[in-house]
């Protein structure tokens, strides 16, 4: 599959794959910014994509910044139909203030392909053997 990518801004780097078979695309930061402990920020990458209808872009952690600085990435769907920035919206969840630069690996986007659906309202919805257990129901 072949999507359009458009850089926003001249230093924006687009969004590649680092290895054969990595499933994600790495996205990187187009400018500095600080990052404190506990606070949300709105990271620009500079680049928008054409994602095609019937996909959605999905805006992941990348391991090793969440391991090794708590870097957590929120709100990460990027619809069919969106032409923006590719913002990555993060939150640094440890111990000490991070600093991004520009040109940073920040995130990963996978495509994945999308079903859709159609909901219909129902007095009752079909018996489980785990019915409306939610959180521990497997016994953790």
């Amino acid at each position: 599959m072949k999507i359009k990518v458009k850089k926003l801004k001249a230093n924006a780097i687009l969004p590649q794959m680092m290895r054969e078979g990595d499933a994600a695309m790495d996205l990187y930061a187009v400018e500095d910014i600080d990052m404190p402990q506990g606070k949300v920020v709105a990271i620009a990458t500079g680049v928008a994509l054409e994602i095609p209808d019937g996909y959605v872009g999905n805006v992941r952690d990348r391991g090793g910044l969440a391991r090794n600085y708590g870097f957590h990435t929120l709100g990460g769907i990027f619809d069919s139909n969106y032409r923006g920035d590719i913002t990555v919206v993060a939150i640094n969840l440890g111990a000490e203030d991070y600093k991004v630069k520009a040109g940073d690996r920040i995130a990963q986007i996978m495509i994945h392909k999308i079903e859709s659906v159609e909901l219909e309202e129902a007095d009752e919805l079909s018996e489980t053997e785990r019915g409306e257990k939610r959180f521990a129901s497997s016994g953790y």
